[in-house]
């Protein structure tokens, strides 16, 4: 007997109509991560003409237990799935599409086979399930009896029947896609042995990283040590914007959030990896009002997060400067346009304009035309001023200004 899945078949697909055979593979690899596993292996045989035979992905993870086959294999389209999105915002656990992502492989594939090797009572306990595609919506292993093994606990799942995946694809396009897909992750875990090996080969997430630096931050009141790992990607990552991760002393992930920076067009893609025994104990939710927690645990209102995230800000603020040049020139292009600032206006005052924009966008974000030209009449009324050479002091207290900063500034105030 075959339990059938509560979907149709034709709605399977349509509910996967977008996907790709390598978004569908994908599918496969966070299925495994999911699991807990740290090893996820992609393996293919291919003739001569490149076209695929088999492909098997494998990983260590805790596997499927029988007792939780339906749960596993049954796509929940309410609330488990919305489960799993909440999660999703700050932990980096679930990312699966639970039962869903698993018949993905109708994708590129006739058949698919499990075998799964779980825990219970102590016990190594095996079992193998299998789907096809024409009948999609039902899967074998609900009556199968798992039997004792030697093995080690993950999955293995076996496609037979490839179909639009080649080998020149895998190399290359998938390849690509998946650098995309799990390069952060892989950042985030690279303490934990973490990896993804395609036909032997670990994927390399460092090739997909444009910039880097690792800093070690210490808050001077308390002597709490941070350290970060900046990475700014060479392309747009795949559904994971930019972010800031916090990870405790075992260098597991705690939480993650949005970092300060919104990516308006200047591709800017970035990750901070935050590491800290100041995040054993954090409480990331709690209202330090009134949580019993916040006595023992840190919380956000404590001087050391404040501290450390300004100093995050102004860290990514640095970094995001030279992408914002050619902004701030059409900033200025714009002004000129509308009259706001005159063609023949002093070099200097267009210079003010483009550094402040490149420094704070922010300031120059939500202002009416009006409010445009009082910004700009005021610039100019100070650099014809004797107090201009106040201006870098000024600014100096509303951003943490770089040495390189103070320099530029005082080039154009100070004279």
């Amino acid at each position: 007997m075959c339990p059938k899945i509560q979907i149709t078949a034709k709605g399977i697909r349509a509910a996967l109509k977008k996907y790709a055979p390598h978004q569908s593979l994908i599918e496969y690899v966070w299925n495994g991560f999911d699991a807990q596993a740290s090893i996820i292996k992609i393996d293919y045989v291919a003739d001569a003409l490149g076209n695929i035979d088999l492909l098997t992905i494998s990983d260590n993870g805790y596997g499927i237990p029988h007792g939780k086959l339906q749960d596993k294999f049954e796509p929940l389209f309410e609330s488990k799935k919305a489960l799993e999105n909440k999660l999703k915002k700050n932990l980096s656990a679930i990312h699966g599409k639970n039962g869903i992502g698993r018949l993905t492989f109708f994708t590129f594939a006739r058949n698919a086979s499990w075998k799964t090797t779980y825990t219970e009572n102590k016990a190594k306990m095996t079992y193998e399930i299998y789907a096809n595609a024409e009948n999609i919506n039902l899967y074998t292993g609900v009556n199968a009896t798992p039997h004792q093994t030697t093995e080690q606990t993950g999955t293995t799942v076996t496609f037979t029947g490839i179909h639009t995946l080649t080998a020149p694809q895998m190399e290359d396009k998938f390849q690509e896609y998946i650098l995309k897909e799990f390069s952060w992750f892989l950042a985030l875990n690279r303490h934990r042995d973490f990896a993804i090996i395609i036909n032997g080969v670990p994927v390399d997430y460092t090739k997909n990283i444009a910039d880097s630096e690792k800093f070690e931050l210490v808050h001077p009141e308390t002597n709490t040590v941070f350290f970060l790992y900046y990475i700014r990607w060479d392309q747009r990552l795949n559904n994971e914007p930019s972010r800031y991760y916090y990870l405790n002393s075992e260098h597991k992930e705690r939480w993650k959030e949005p970092t300060a920076i919104k990516n308006k067009g200047e591709q800017f893609y970035h990750s901070f990896f935050i590491e800290s025994a100041y995040f054993d104990g954090f409480s990331f939710q709690s209202d330090p009002a009134q949580s019993q927690e916040a006595l023992i645990a840190g919380t956000r209102s404590d001087t050391q997060f404040r501290f450390m995230r300004r100093k995050l800000a102004n860290i990514l603020r640095i970094k995001r400067r030279p992408f914002l040049k050619g902004f701030a020139e059409q900033l200025l292009l714009e002004y000129e346009q509308k009259k706001i600032i005159s063609p023949d206006a002093k070099e200097n005052l267009k210079q003010t304009i483009k550094i402040l924009y490149e420094m704070q966008p922010r300031i120059f974000t939500s202002l009416n035309l009006e409010q445009k030209k009082l910004l700009v009449g005021l610039l100019g009324v100070v650099l014809e001023s004797e107090t201009r050479n106040k201006i870098p002091e000024f600014l100096a207290t509303i951003i943490e200004l770089s040495a390189d900063e103070k320099i530029e500034l005082n080039t154009i105030f100070c004279i």
